[in-house]
C-alpha cells in the first residue's frame, strides 16, 4: 500500500471522510434548525430550557442504550455492510425530519425530539463500525494520517453544520421543511459514499449476543477502574463533553434572555455559537502544535485555568452590543466564548491523545466502547441537571394543551429557574473543583505544566531520538547529571510518568518535600543505612514490575565541573532478576553554564548567560541488562559526541559571529599588541572588510585558499578575518618551518597569494616567494573615502545585509572550511588539515565552559596563529565572545610576556611546557600575579616544571591534550570542582577527561576491540571537533577517520571516571624482545635523574640485529655520563629492556625543535640514522 497523501490513499479515504462529514453535518444542522424552531415557537424561558435539555438527552440516550448492540453488529458482520445500512437509515430519518418540520405548526415541537433520538440512534450504530474499519483499510503508517484528515473533516462538519443551520433558518423563514429536503438529499449522498467503501470481513463472525446487557455494562465500568491514570483521563474528558453539552444548552437561553436577542434573530445567535466553536477549533489546532509530536499533558492545566477564567468573564462581563450590517455583536462576550473554546481545546485534546496512546492495543476497542458509555452517561446527567436548574415554571396545566405539554409543565413546576449568568459561574466553580481533584490524583499533569513553562521560557530544548523511550512497559532510564532541572528535561521527552530517584538531603527539604512525595519521586537514603537501601532497591524493582519508567543518575551527584563522573554499580540492583528491563541511556547537554548548574560554584539566581538557555536531550538505543556501568558511561559520552556534531540553531561562522559581537560592542577592544597598538571592534571589522575587497581583486574565484604568514598580532587577526570576509579560507603557513616546508605547503594549497609583511620577512631573514603579497603595498590602495563609507555602512546597515554583501557564500555555512593548517612536520611532509567553522566553534564552546570563562578574562596571545591551539584560543575566542587578547609576536620572548601580563592584568596563559620554562627563567613571580589559569599542551608536561611554576606563582599548571586534527583540544585536567580551577589538577599525571561533547575510547591497536578501564591501548576520538580531512588526500583521511572515529596514534588509558593518561605515541614505541617500550616513559625516567629544566634528551628507536630494535638516546650537553644514567635507571628498578646501552647515547649541540617547542622527530630520526650509517 502507498502511504501519505497519494491518489490511492485519497481514493480509500474519500468515501469514509465523505460519509462521516455529511452525517455530522446533518446531525448539527438539523439540531440547530430544531433549536431555532423551538426558541421561536415559544416565548417562555422555562419551556425553551426544557426543550433544549430534552433535545440534548434525546441525542445522548441512544449511545447509552444501543452501544452494546452497535458493538455486536460491528464485530458480527462486515463493517462495510453495517455502514451502508446505517446510512440508508439516515436517509429515512431525514425524510421523517422533513415531515415533522412541515407539520410543526400542528404537531408542535415534541416530534422533533423523537427525530433527534432516531438520528442519534443511527449515529450510535454507525460509529463503532466506522472506527473499526479504519485499521482495516489503512496500514500502520497511514492510520494516523487518515485519522488526522477525518478528524479535521469532522470538526469542519460541526462548524459548517451549525452555521448552515442558522443561515438556512434565515433563508427559508417559516418553510422549514425545505431544510428537511436538503438534509434528506445529503443523507442520500452519504449513502452513495458508503457504497464505495471496500468490502471486508467480519471481525468476529462467531460472536454471540448476550441479553444481559446490564452486566456487560457493569463489567465495562469495572475494567476502566483497573487503569487509574487512563480512567482519570477518560473521566476528565467525559466531564468536558458534559460541560460542553451544558454550555450549548445554556448559550441559547443566555443569548435570548440575558443578552436580549430575539428568537427570530437566528444569525445573531449563530455568531455566538460559532465564536465558541471557532475557539474550540483553534484550541485543538494549538494543542496539536504545542504538543510537538507527542502527548503533552502539561497543556491540561492551562486549558483548565482558561476555562475557569473565561466562564466567569463571559458571565460577569458580557459587554455592550455593537450593530454592524444589521447584526448585533457583543465583542466582550464573543471574545470570552472564543477564549473559552481555545481553553477547551487545550484541555481535551491531550486527554484524548493520552487515552489513544497508552491504551493496550488489544483492549483499545473495549476501552473506548466503555469510555463512550461513561461519556454519554455524563452528558445525559448534565442535560438533566440543566433541565432541573433552568426549566422551572409557575405555569398551571392548560385544558387546550397536549398531555405531553401538561406533563412537561408538571415536571417544570419541580425545577428551578436560575439565571444563565449564575449557571456559567457555577460551571466555572465546578471546573475548578474537578481540575484540582484531577491534579491531586495525577500530579504529573502539574509537573508537565511546569516542564512546559521551563522548556518554553528558560530553556530551549533540542530533543534527539525520544522515541527510544518505550511507550509501554518498564524501562530504566540512565542519564548524566548536570543541573537541578535534569529530571524536568527528561520528562519532557516522554508522555509517560517517570519515577526519579532523589537523595534524602534534597528529598527532605521542607520546601520541596510535599511536592516530590506527591509527584512519586523515590527517596535515596544516605550511605550507611543498609535497611533503607534495601527498601529503595525493592521499591524500584516493584515499579519496574508494574511496567513503570524509573530514572536514575548513576553519578550520584550533580557535576561540579561539567564532566561526567564515575557511574556507580548500584543501578543493577534496581532491576528485577527475572525481568529483561531495557536500560535507556540519556545524555543531557549544553546545561553546564545554566543558572541551575554548579557553573558559578553554587546555585545563584542571576541572569543566565543565554536566554533562553539551550539544552539538548539525546536518548540512546536500549542496552542489555548485562552491560557494565563504565560501558553505559561510554555510550552516553558517544551520544554526546553525535549530538554535538549537529550545529546549534544559532551557530554561525566566526566572521558572522564577530560581526554580531562588533555591532553589539563596537567600542570594545578585543585585540591589542604588546607595543600598545589596539583596535576597537568596529575598527577591526571595517579594516578586515576593506582588506577583503582587495583580496577579491587579487585572488581568482576558483581559488579557495589564501596564504597568511604573519606573527601573532592585531594585523594578523585582521588579515585572517579579511580573508574569511572575502569568501576565502586562510591557509596558515608555519614561518618557523624550513623554506622547503613552506613551499610544499603553498603548493599543496595551490596558493597564488600569500599575505605577509616585508618587515616580518626581514626579521626572520627569509627571502620572499613569488606568491607573496605584502600588506605594506595593499594599505595605500585603500582611500579615506572608502574607510568613511565602510564605517558608515557598518553602523547604518543591518548586520545580515552587511554579511550578504561582504561574504555571501560563506557567512552561514558552519560546515564550510574555516581554516587550513599544516601539520608540524614532526612525522613527515606537512599535510593540509581542513577544519570547519563547526569544528572550531564546538571546541571553543566546550573549552570556555570547562575553563569557567569569565567576562573579565583576558588572554595572553603568545601562541602563533599557524598553530591549532593558537588559532583557537588567540583568534576564535576573542572574536567569538567579549574577551580580549594581547599579542606577543615571539612566544619565546619571556621578558615581553611577563611585562604584557603585568601591564594588562591578563588572566589566562596558554603555552607549551617548553615556552613555560622560558617564562619562568625570564619573568618575575609578581608579573604572574593577575593569572588565574595556566594551561599547557602540545607536549608532555613534566611534573618538575609544574611544581616549580607552582612554587613561583602559587598556581597549578593544568595539562591538556589534543592535536591539530582535533581542533585541537580534547581534554583538560580540570579539578573536580570549578571552584578549584587553577588551584589543583584533576589527577596528577593525567591530561584530564574529554571535554563535553567529545568521546574517547581506548582500543587494542591491532584488533580495535574496546578495552576495559585502566588498560593501555590506542586512543580514538569522536566528536564535532574531528577535522574535515586532509587536503586532497582522501586515502590518508580514510586511514585515520573511520565511522567518525579519529585515530590519534597515541597510546593511553582511561580510568572509571573518564580521566585520560597518555603514555606515548604508537610511532614512539620500540618492540624489543616482544615487549612494547614507550620512548616517552624512558625519557621521563632520565629527566627525573638529570633534573634538567631544558629539553636535553630524546629517546628514539633504531634497528638491532639481535632484538629487532634498540633504544637510542640523543642528548645535548649533560652533567652525567651515560654509565651514571644507566646505573640510576637500574636503581629505579627498570627492567633491562627499558635501559639503553651506554654505546647508544649520541651527543649533539642542541636537540632539533619545531616552532611550537615540540621535538622535531624527523630531524632527530635523521641524526640517529646518520650516526648508524
Amino acid at each position: 500500500m502507498e502511504s501519505g497523501s497519494g491518489i490511492f490513499f485519497l481514493k480509500r479515504l474519500s468515501p469514509l471522510a465523505g460519509a462521516q462529514f455529511l452525517g455530522i453535518f446533518n446531525d448539527h444542522a438539523f439540531k440547530t434548525i430544531a433549536v431555532l424552531a423551538a426558541v421561536g415557537f415559544t416565548e417562555s424561558y422555562a419551556r425553551d430550557s426544557a426543550f433544549l435539555a430534552m433535545l440534548s438527552m434525546a441525542y445522548v440516550l441512544p449511545f447509552l442504550i444501543f452501544s452494546e448492540a452497535a458493538g455486536y453488529l460491528a464485530d458480527r458482520f462486515p463493517k462495510r455492510n453495517v455502514l451502508v445500512i446505517s446510512k440508508f437509515a439516515e436517509v429515512c430519518v431525514m425524510a421523517l425530519g422533513a415531515l415533522t418540520l412541515f407539520k410543526i405548526n400542528s404537531w408542535g415541537i415534541a416530534p422533533l425530539v423523537s427525530v433527534m433520538f432516531l438520528m442519534a440512534a443511527q449515529s450510535a450504530f454507525f460509529s463503532p463500525s466506522f472506527n473499526g474499519i479504519i485499521p482495516e483499510i489503512f496500514n500502520d503508517k497511514e492510520i494516523s494520517h487518515a485519522n488526522g484528515n477525518i478528524g479535521m473533516a469532522n470538526f469542519f462538519a460541526v462548524i459548517i453544520g451549525v452555521g448552515a443551520g442558522f443561515m438556512l433558518k434565515t433563508l427559508v423563514a417559516d418553510n422549514l421543511y425545505l431544510c428537511g429536503f436538503l438534509f434528506t438529499g445529503l443523507g442520500l449522498t452519504g449513502f452513495l459514499f458508503t457504497l464505495r467503501i471496500p468490502q471486508g470481513r467480519a471481525g468476529n463472525p462467531q460472536r454471540k449476543w448476550h441479553w444481559n446487557v446490564i452486566i456487560k455494562y457493569w463489567d465495562g465500568v469495572m475494567s476502566l477502574l483497573k487503569k487509574p491514570r487512563l480512567f482519570l483521563a477518560m473521566l476528565s474528558e467525559s466531564y468536558f463533553f458534559a460541560v460542553g453539552a451544558a454550555v450549548q444548552t445554556v448559550l441559547i437561553v443566555f443569548a435570548k434572555y440575558t443578552l436580549g436577542i430575539p428568537g427570530e434573530r437566528s444569525t445573531d445567535i449563530g455568531i455566538i455559537q460559532l465564536a465558541l466553536a471557532g475557539g474550540m477549533g483553534l484550541g485543538c489546532w494549538l494543542a496539536g502544535r504545542l504538543s510537538a509530536g507527542r502527548v503533552e499533558l502539561g497543556l491540561v492545566p492551562f486549558g483548565a485555568a482558561g476555562m475557569v477564567m473565561f466562564f466567569f468573564t463571559a458571565a460577569l462581563f458580557p459587554g455592550e452590543a455593537i450593530s454592524a450590517g444589521g447584526i448585533m455583536f457583543y465583542p466582550l462576550f464573543l471574545g470570552s466564548l472564543f477564549l473559552l473554546g481555545i481553553s477547551g481545546g487545550l484541555f481535551v485534546i491531550p486527554l484524548r491523545a493520552y487515552q489513544q496512546n497508552f491504551t493496550n492495543p488489544e483492549e483499545r476497542g473495549n476501552f473506548f466502547a466503555n469510555a463512550n458509555m461513561v461519556c454519554f452517561f455524563m452528558i445525559m446527567i448534565s442535560s438533566a441537571v440543566m433541565f432541573m436548574l433552568t426549566s422551572g415554571s409557575g405555569e398551571a396545566a392548560q385544558r387546550d394543551a397536549s398531555i405531553f405539554e401538561n406533563a412537561a409543565l408538571l415536571l417544570q413546576s419541580c425545577c428551578l429557574s436560575i439565571d444563565p449568568r449564575n449557571i456559567f459561574m457555577g460551571m466555572g466553580v465546578l471546573t475548578f473543583i474537578v481540575s484540582v481533584l484531577l491534579f491531586i490524583k495525577a500530579p504529573e499533569y502539574v509537573g508537565r505544566c511546569i516542564i512546559l513553562l521551563i522548556s518554553r521560557t528558560i530553556y530551549k530544548i533540542k530533543m534527539k531520538d525520544p522515541e527510544h523511550i518505550p511507550e509501554h512497559g518498564p524501562a530504566l532510564l540512565v542519564a548524566n547529571h548536570v543541573s537541578f532541572v535534569d529530571g524536568l528535561l527528561i520528562t519532557a521527552c516522554t508522555s509517560r510518568l517517570v519515577h526519579f530517584l532523589m537523595h534524602e538531603d534534597y528529598y527532605r527539604q521542607p520546601l520541596i518535600y510535599p511536592f516530590v512525595k506527591w509527584a512519586g519521586i523515590v527517596e535515596v537514603p544516605s550511605a550507611g543505612k543498609p535497611r533503607r537501601t534495601k527498601e529503595l532497591f525493592e521499591t524500584t524493582r516493584e515499579l519496574l514490575r508494574k511496567g513503570e519508567l524509573v530514572c536514575l543518575f548513576p553519578e550520584g551527584k550533580i557535576t561540579r565541573n561539567g564532566i561526567m563522573d564515575e557511574f556507580r554499580k548500584g543501578l543493577f540492583k534496581m532491576i528485577p532478576e527475572n525481568m529483561d528491563v531495557p536500560i535507556i541511556p540519556i545524555r543531557l547537554g549544553m546545561l553546564w553554564g545554566s543558572i541551575f548548574s554548579y557553573y558559578y560554584g553554587k546555585i545563584r539566581f542571576k541572569l543566565p548567560i543565554e536566554f533562553p538557555h539551550p539544552a539538548s536531550v539525546t536518548v540512546g538505543k536500549p542496552l542489555d541488562k548485562g552491560v557494565t556501568p563504565f560501558k553505559i558511561r561510554q555510550v552516553i559520552s558517544e551520544l554526546a559526541a553525535e549530538t554535538e556534531m549537529e550545529p546549534r540553531e544559532e551557530e554561525r561562522p566566526i566572521h558572522y559571529r564577530f560581526c554580531l559581537m562588533a555591532r553589539r560592542h563596537p567600542f570594545h577592544v578585543s585585540v591589542k599588541d604588546a607595543d600598545g597598538k589596539e583596535f576597537r571592534n568596529f575598527e577591526l571589522f571595517v579594516g578586515a572588510a576593506l582588506l577583503s575587497r582587495e583580496i577579491r581583486k587579487m585572488v581568482p574565484k576558483d581559488r579557495k585558499y589564501v596564504g597568511v604568514m604573519l606573527p601573532s598580532s592585531t594585523i594578523s587577526v585582521m588579515t585572517v578575518l579579511g580573508t574569511m570576509l572575502a569568501d576565502k579560507v586562510p591557509a596558515m603557513l608555519n614561518f618557523s618551518a624550513s623554506r622547503e616546508s613552506i613551499v610544499l605547503s603553498a603548493a599543496k594549497a595551490k596558493l597564488n597569494c600569500i599575505l605577509t609583511s616585508r618587515k616580518f620577512l626581514q626579521k626572520i631573514k627569509m627571502e620572499p616567494l613569488p606568491e607573496m603579497v605584502f600588506l605594506e603595498d595593499i594599505a595605500p590602495k585603500i582611500s579615506k573615502l572608502k574607510k568613511i563609507i565602510y564605517t558608515s555602512a557598518f553602523f547604518l546597515f543591518p548586520r545580515q545585509e552587511i554579511m550578504n554583501f561582504l561574504a555571501p557564500n560563506t557567512h552561514r555555512n558552519v560546515f564550510g572550511t574555516a581554516v587550513l593548517l599544516f601539520s608540524s612536520g614532526s612525522t613527515g611532509i606537512p599535510k593540509g588539515i581542513m577544519l570547519s567553522h563547526h569544528n572550531i566553534n564546538s571546541d571553543v564552546y566546550s573549552c570556555i565552559r570547562i575553563m569557567g570563562w569569565r567576562n573579565s578574562d583576558r588572554i595572553v596571545g603568545n601562541l602563533p596563529l599557524f598553530h591549532s591551539f593558537g588559532i583557537t584560543t588567540c583568534f576564535w575566542i576573542p572574536l567569538m565572545i567579549k574577551a580580549k587578547a594581547v599579542y606577543v609576536p615571539n612566544p619565546l620572548d619571556g621578558e615581553t610576556i611577563g611585562r604584557v601580563i603585568a601591564e594588562n592584568g591578563l588572566t589566562v596563559l596558554l603555552a607549551t611546557p617548553t615556552f613555560l620554562q622560558s617564562y619562568m627563567r625570564k619573568c618575575k613571580p609578581e608579573q604572574f600575579k593577575s593569572l588565574r589559569l595556566v594551561v599547557t599542551g602540545a607536549e608532555k608536561l613534566r611534573r618538575d616544571i609544574a611544581e616549580k611554576f607552582k612554587q613561583m606563582t602559587g598556581l597549578e599548571v593544568i595539562e591538556g591534550y589534543g592535536s591539530t586534527e582535533l581542533s585541537p583540544i580534547v581534554s583538560i585536567n580540570i579539578a573536580n570542582s570549578i571552584l578549584n580551577l587553577g588551584k589543583r589538577p584533576g589527577k596528577p599525571g593525567s591530561v584530564g577527561p574529554p571535554m563535553s561533547g567529545i568521546c574517547v575510547k581506548i582500543v587494542n591497536p591491532e584488533t580495535l576491540e574496546e578495552l576495559e578501564p585502566g588498560q593501555e591501548g590506542l586512543m580514538l576520538v569522536k566528536g564535532p571537533n574531528v577535522m574535515q580531512g586532509y587536503l586532497d588526500e582522501p586515502q590518508k583521511t580514510h586511514e585515520v577517520i573511520k565511522n567518525g572515529w579519529y585515530n590519534t596514534g597515541d597510546i593511553g588509558k582511561m580510568d572509571l571516571d573518564g580521566y585520560l593518561t597518555v603514555t606515548g605515541r604508537l610511532s614512539r614505541f620500540s618492540k624489543i624482545g616482544g615487549e612494547m617500550i614507550p620512548h616517552e616513559l624512558v625519557e621521563k625516567a632520565i629527566f627525573e635523574i638529570l633534573k634538567s629544566e631544558d629539553r636535553c634528551i630524546a629517546v628514539m628507536g633504531a634497528p638491532d640485529s639481535s632484538k629487532g630494535e634498540k633504544l637510542v638516546v640523543v642528548h645535548s650537553k649533560i652533567e652525567m655520563t651515560p654509565e651514571e644514567i644507566i646505573e640510576e635507571l637500574r636503581e629505579k628498578e627498570l627492567t633491562n629492556l627499558w635501559i639503553p646501552k651506554a654505546s647508544n647515547f649520541i651527543e649533539v649541540e642542541a636537540l632539533p625543535l619545531l616552532g611550537t617547542g615540540k621535538l622535531d622527530l624527523v630531524a632527530t630520526k635523521k641524526i640517529v640514522e646518520d650516526h648508524a650509517g
